[in-house]
């Protein structure tokens, strides 16, 4: 029925009475998967099922997923071969079939040249047992917003799925340098239903949050805070429609909204949309992101950088680690396009689902959800600072595995600059066959080329966000 924690406790039950029982176990397998609760004890109880034999093959799939909580991403790719082997699935199944392989041969690589960064739990004051998650901090890094779905008083009862109703609480960074209690923002804003922070603006006196109620869900509302007082909440009309529209960005200077929704006319799923505002107060019709952004699965919690140039979000169509990653992109005045996303790299991305990101000092520190080891239970909200100074002598170093069905390729990487001066010209290196590049800040044009494939471009815009990491990993996948 959805609720997984109920299961995993009737499961548990059951195998003390029939320890070798196939559904039991491959049941209690799926659901420890479905939570964020331990799933790495997901694996043995799946291998057993394997070993027990007289099993269905989408039970490889589960073993794989299982893998990618250990980080064997090797022995998650073997799994998915056998189930490739023992099943045909069909077109959809075959499309999701291909996306956990992508993400397998992505993580490897993301994984053999991990970011460095540092994670600080933020502690009790803002954590609880329960999930807590969705942060986004204003500009000054003094407040933050996040949601929660913890127990708020005596006799509430979890929803279906055995978590307490979503809420949206608030704290103020206090004088003895750490997080005041949060507090659960009022009734003008929460309700015995679902409610979720999807984005603020920078100033942090105004909150963009979604609701899911019985008879009202798929909007983005507005509240402003004034006085420690929130205003009565207002739908943005400027981008809701019948379909869902799940977060919401403001530019800093408050004319450009960017947002997710699944509505007709994008790439599948929820894709990235934007709209400006005209200089009558009015807004434009919103625009699709596009291919580069947006993928045929689902694109969400897009935010941008103070400058506007830089657009973080989080995908699970985009090659990563698992489930959703986050991803950044940089805006090319000179094209009017997003670049390519890249990711942002392992250990900000791990096998769960990763989807917003908020940064106090653009592109170094930042506050993130994440389940971690010695967390307060469920998702925890974590500092993450970067470990990494720019420094504008030191150029940014890309490593770039294009990734050819034939080994013989040998695929040849040019790149140019922004005047079509060649800036270099780049074979894969014998052993490890990958590209390393070492490239300045500024815009440049990155092409490949291989026998029996077509040729493959892009622009590729370097900044002090990709100077900031040791390597910048970069996954090619070239088309016949």
């Amino acid at each position: 029925m959805g609720n997984y924690f109920e299961a995993i406790e009737q499961y548990t039950r059951l195998l003390e009475k029939e320890p070798n029982n196939i559904e039991y176990n491959a049941n209690l397998g799926v659901s420890y998967l479905r939570t964020n609760i331990e799933p790495t004890k997901a694996l043995d109880h799946l291998l057993k099922v394997e070993k027990l034999g007289n099993f269905k093959s989408q039970v490889y799939l589960e073993i794989a997923r299982a893998y990618t909580y250990h980080l064997q991403y090797d022995q998650a790719l073997i799994y998915l071969k056998k189930y490739r082997q023992a099943e045909k699935p069909k077109r959809q199944d075959l499309e999701n079939y291909h996306r956990h392989v992508a993400n397998c041969e992505a993580a490897l690589d993301l994984m053999k040249y991990p970011v460095k960064v540092s994670f600080k739990n933020l502690g009790p004051e803002l954590n609880s047992e329960f999930a807590d998650y969705h942060p986004f901090l204003s500009k000054d890094g003094n407040r933050i917003y996040f949601t929660s779905r913890r127990k708020v008083r005596p006799g509430s009862r979890p929803e279906f799925d055995g978590y307490y109703p979503s809420d949206i609480y608030a704290s103020e960074f206090g004088e003895y340098n750490k997080w005041n209690e949060a507090d659960r923002l009022g009734d003008r804003i929460n309700t015995i239903y679902d409610e979720q922070t999807v984005g603020i603006n920078k100033a942090g006196d105004s909150l963009f949050f979604y609701i899911d109620h019985v008879d009202d869900f798929g909007d983005i509302f507005l509240t402003t805070n004034s006085g420690n007082v929130f205003s009565k909440p207002q739908r943005v009309t400027e981008i809701n429609t019948q379909a869902v529209e799940s977060a919401c960005s403001v530019s800093e200077d408050g004319n450009t909204l960017i947002f997710s929704s699944d509505r007709p006319g994008g790439q599948g799923g929820l894709d990235i949309w934007m709209t400006r505002q005209n200089r009558d107060g009015s807004w434009e019709e919103p625009v699709n992101l596009g291919p580069e952004i947006n993928s045929a699965f689902h694109e969400d919690f897009p935010s941008l950088s103070p400058d506007g140039k830089t657009l973080y979000f989080c995908s699970n169509g985009h090659a990563g680690m698992g489930g959703f990653d986050l991803f950044f992109s940089t805006w090319d005045e000179d094209s009017q396009i997003w670049t390519k996303p890249q990711n942002l790299g392992f250990p900000v991305n791990g096998p769960g689902d990763d989807q917003n990101i908020s940064f106090i000092t653009e592109g170094k520190t930042a506050v993130i959800a994440k389940l971690r080891d010695g967390g307060y239970g469920d998702l925890d909200l974590y500092e993450m600072n970067y470990d990494r100074k720019p420094d504008k002598s030191d150029p940014a170093i890309f490593l770039i595995n294009v990734r050819a069905e034939n080994a013989l390729s040998k695929p040849v990487v040019r790149v140019k600059n922004e005047y079509d001066e060649l800036v270099g010209e780049y074979k894969p290196n014998s052993i490890t066959g990958k590209h390393t590049l070492a490239l300045y800040p500024g815009k440049y044009f990155l092409y490949v080329d291989a026998k029996g494939y077509a040729p493959y471009n892009e622009v590729l815009v370097v900044n002090n966000f990709h100077s900031r990491q040791d390597q910048n990993v970069k996954l090619i996948k070239l088309k016949k």
